[in-house]
């Protein structure tokens, strides 16, 4: 799978949350929680950041706001805390990698040894930003990023050192070397700021156009403020690659690893979180199946299947969360459907389900347990018969597709 960036209106930290997050609902996902776990894991108040739909230039798209609050005074200081957080380790390690390219550019550009401080920045906005944005690109499970060079803006700006040119000294550090689409106008303003900066200098593979291939799913992040005659938005498109070639492929179908342990000493309530920890950071399927130990005692294996990039975080996991001394890991092959997320109407209630395509063909539609059970609750009616009207509503809308 292959994540397109289009910066034709350039790119802030802002407008990447917002363009990943709202292609991560268009999956299914639920942008708001997933936000809210990555910031509560690094201690900040989830109640202070919000996702809202908004306008910009005529199109709908996804906009963050960050209340003002105290954050981080320093880089150091933001590293610190993410290094300590519940983070996963490599959402961790990709936060702090791009602190460290921010601090390294104002080290550069305005001189000093010292740690610089994040000055203006000191609020809420940068950390928020550098964590949400990590996390909703992980979250996407995307192989190679693909980017549009960015429109810089022009004029000034107003900072902690007085007015600065656009674009800020800062970023144009931290693209050196990178295509961009160059500087604007006065009207324009700034266009591309020295956090959407970082995040596109360790992010983005490759500079170019939309990469061919079946469009999977699109998301639109707004800017803060309107642009007279332009969209102000960044477009982040999930690519299929494969789809380019006539047949639909799921990006989690093929090469995989098989990942087991064997515990006898660990108890149910251990193995239960450890396997809700472990689908968390991103294993494909968790499960477990009883097994006869030495001296006829009785014991489980943990089976974890994940993609091999994933294996580091989840042997980290499985370490840490049973009491297991070693990880059997092996390569395995499967073939998968085609898979869609998509969202029907039951009793007055959005149920999301499952779909499944064989050659184009609906075989499979599995509504979301937790949406049936409270239908469900909220109705009256059986589990078992909203969970049936769900999924002939799915074969009725989308059997065709």
């Amino acid at each position: 799978m292959i994540l397109f960036l289009d910066c034709a209106s350039g790119a802030s930290g802002d407008m990447l949350v917002a363009a990943l997050g709202d292609t991560a609902g268009r999956l299914g996902f639920d942008a708001g929680a997933e936000l809210a776990r990555a910031l509560t894991a690094v201690g900040i108040d989830a109640a202070a950041v919000a996702l809202s739909s908004v306008r910009r230039g005529g199109l709908a798209a996804l906009g963050l706001t960050v209340a003002d609050g105290p954050g981080f005074a320093t880089f150091a200081e933001l590293r610190a805390a993410v290094a300590a957080s519940r983070l996963r380790s490599s959402t961790a390690d990709r936060v702090c990698a791009v602190a460290e390219r921010m601090a390294a550019a104002e080290r550069t550009v305005h001189g000093g040894e010292h740690e610089p401080h994040l000055h203006e920045l000191a609020g809420l906005d940068t950390a928020v930003d550098l964590v949400a944005a990590v996390a909703f690109f992980e979250l996407l499970g995307a192989a190679k990023v693909v980017a549009s060079p960015p429109a810089l803006g022009g004029g000034m700006i107003s900072s902690s050192h007085g007015l600065l040119p656009v674009p800020a000294p800062a970023v144009v550090e931290l693209l050196r070397g990178l295509p961009t689409r160059g500087g604007g106008t006065e009207r324009d303003g700034e266009l591309t700021t020295p956090t959407g900066a970082a995040l596109l200098a360790e992010l983005v593979d490759e500079w170019g156009p939309l990469p061919a291939g079946r469009i999977v799913a699109s998301g639109v992040g707004a800017g803060g403020r309107e642009r007279p005659g332009a969209a102000n938005v960044l477009r982040a498109v999930l690519v299929d690659p494969a789809g380019s070639h006539g047949k639909a492929a799921d990006p989690h179908g093929g090469e995989v690893e098989l990942l087991e342990t064997t515990v006898d000493d660990a108890s149910a309530e251990v193995l239960a979180y450890a396997a809700d920890r472990l689908r968390g950071i991103g294993a494909l399927d968790v499960w477990l199946t009883p097994a006869l130990m030495k001296k006829g005692r009785p014991g489980h294996v943990l089976h974890v299947l994940a993609r091999a990039a994933e294996r580091p975080a989840i042997t980290e996991t499985l370490m840490r969360e049973t009491t297991t001394f070693g990880v059997r890991v092996l390569a395995v092959d499967r073939v998968v459907l085609d898979e869609r997320r998509e969202t029907v109407e039951t009793a007055g209630s959005p149920v999301r389900v499952r779909l499944g395509y064989l050659d184009g063909r609906l075989v499979t539609a599995s509504p979301e347990y937790e949406d049936c059970r409270t239908v469900a609750e909220q109705t009256g009616r059986l589990l078992k018969e909203v969970y049936a009207t769900a999924q002939a509503a799915a074969y009725g809308r989308f059997g065709a597709a």
